[in-house]
């Protein structure tokens, strides 16, 4: 991957060679950090670097950020600092902090450079705020003196990424989560499965996987552990019950309505061996991505045309006293597969999809993701005691030529939602109060071709940890 791509967008360009020992000089420093940290205190000076200097850590757990580290400093610039773990005297040396919040990290440049971190995953926010600081004149390597204190306002950052519209390959995916990792997004949602494709695999269920595009479970160990290296985690996502046709065209002597011609893009949620084949196939994708505590299994826009009408249907509602509305089943689909997600030791994330009202009561344990605000206003979810993540159509949803500019994007912030659709409730914004019910807020990349969605993406992501939303 070339990292280069990754920084051209922010003129953090740097060629670098070798330098003389450690030591400061009078400079001019524009420095363009983003997200702009939350204290700085600078000098007019900074730290020159020499080819002898070294990477250091305090133990050998760091060793696979600082070598992630030194190797994108490498293929950036040309210049190599060498990795040694344990030497305190070390001129870039990281360390874990538990003192510190989980997210907070503290860069103190002087005569060296002292990186703390109250975690892992804070060391690895910080390394990428190092590389925009970095700079050079007259080919040698500077750093300028400061003392840099940091936490990101939201714990949830995320962005998503539709493959199951457009194939993206590995190399694309990993190029995405260094883009995620540069600006500091901790979150990188892959919506595997649509009606186009089913992009997952499955050892129980091969027929799901699309042939010629999806992912090996090879492939997606290999994303995982590059992604936890990076600070990233992974959302896996498996769109259900709606969103489906490539699962019932699959197996549709399982998944299928009855009148599976007239509806095939849901799936039958009146039949046992759904919740069966559906549990089995949680538990094979949930534990490749250990990191993530979420598991996303879509839940919106479900397509209810002739489910009352199928028999399994008829004959699972009266089992389970759920009247005649389908609402009320659908409800009922979201409990079961919520306690399926939880035997993994997962939280399931869903898109607003249920309604406000209804008899079966959808648990508060799990998170909405609110976009578009037609089924249950994002201040209604608050106020009942959900978690949500914004997803706002506008401004941070991307879909092909479907992008808004700066100056609207500068006056957003993550408690506020707004559309475009004439028709929704957040066509007049809805801005609320601050409040810890909402955790963070998404960028939504959807239908794009993976050979434009690095570009539009770097593009967007820059205007938009520019703003409000940290």
């Amino acid at each position: 991957m070339n990292i280069r791509n990754l920084l051209l967008p922010l003129s953090v360009i740097v060629l670098l060679t070798s330098c003389s020992k450690p030591n400061s000089k009078n400079l001019e420093i524009d420095l363009d950090l983003i997200p702009v940290p939350k204290e700085i205190t600078r000098s007019d000076k900074a730290l020159l670097l020499s080819d002898q200097s070294r990477i250091s850590g305090k133990n050998d757990t760091l060793l696979p950020l600082l070598k992630v580290f030194g190797d994108e400093l490498n293929r950036l610039t040309g210049f190599s600092l060498d990795v040694v773990i344990a030497n305190s005297q070390a001129d870039i040396l990281f360390s874990i902090n538990r003192q510190l919040a989980k997210d907070q990290y503290h860069i103190d440049v002087t005569d060296r450079i002292e990186v703390t971190g109250g975690s892992f995953q804070a060391l690895a926010m910080a390394r990428t705020t190092l590389l925009q600081m970095s700079f050079t004149e007259n080919n040698e390597l500077y750093f300028p003196v400061l003392q840099l204190k940091d936490q990101p306002s939201a714990t949830y950052r995320g962005l998503m990424i539709d493959l199951a519209r457009n194939w993206h390959s590995v190399e694309t995916i990993k190029k995405l989560i260094d883009l995620a990792s540069f600006y500091k997004t901790n979150y990188l949602q892959l919506h595997f499965t649509d009606y186009q494709s089913y992009t997952l695999p499955s050892r129980k269920y091969p027929k799901l996987s699309t042939p010629g595009g999806h992912y090996t479970f090879e492939e997606l160990e290999e994303l995982e552990q590059y992604a936890q290296l990076r600070g990233v985690v992974i959302i896996p996502e498996i769109d259900v019950p709606g969103h489906s046709s490539a699962i019932v065209k699959a197996y549709p002597e399982i998944f299928a309505l009855k009148d599976v011609k007239d509806n095939p893009w849901i799936i039958n949620m009146g039949k046992e061996e759904v919740y069966q084949a559906l549990e089995e196939i949680i538990s094979e994708i949930a534990p490749v991505f250990k990191s993530s505590p979420y598991f996303h299994i879509g839940g919106d826009e479900a397509i209810f045309n002739k489910t009352t009408e199928d028999p399994d249907v008829k004959a699972y509602m009266k089992k389970h006293e759920l009247g005649k509305d389908v609402h009320e089943l659908y409800r009922h689909f979201l409990v079961r597969l919520n306690e399926m997600v939880k035997k993994q030791g997962k939280q399931m994330c869903v898109w607003e999809g249920f309604r406000r009202e209804g008899k079966t009561e959808i648990p508060k344990d799990i998170i909405v993701y609110e976009f578009e605000t037609n089924r249950y206003l994002p201040n209604h979810l608050v106020e009942d005691g959900y978690t949500v993540v914004n997803t706002s159509w506008k401004p941070i949803y991307v879909v092909n030529q479907k992008k808004w500019e700066p100056k609207t994007i500068y006056g957003w912030n993550m408690w506020r939602w707004e559309n475009w659709f004439p028709k929704a409730p957040s066509v007049v914004p809805i801005q609320l109060q601050s409040t810890p019910m909402v955790i963070g807020a998404q960028m939504c990349a959807w239908e794009q071709r993976e050979e434009v969605e690095f570009k539009s993406l770097t593009r967007i992501i820059h205007w938009v940890k520019k703003s409000d939303f940290r």
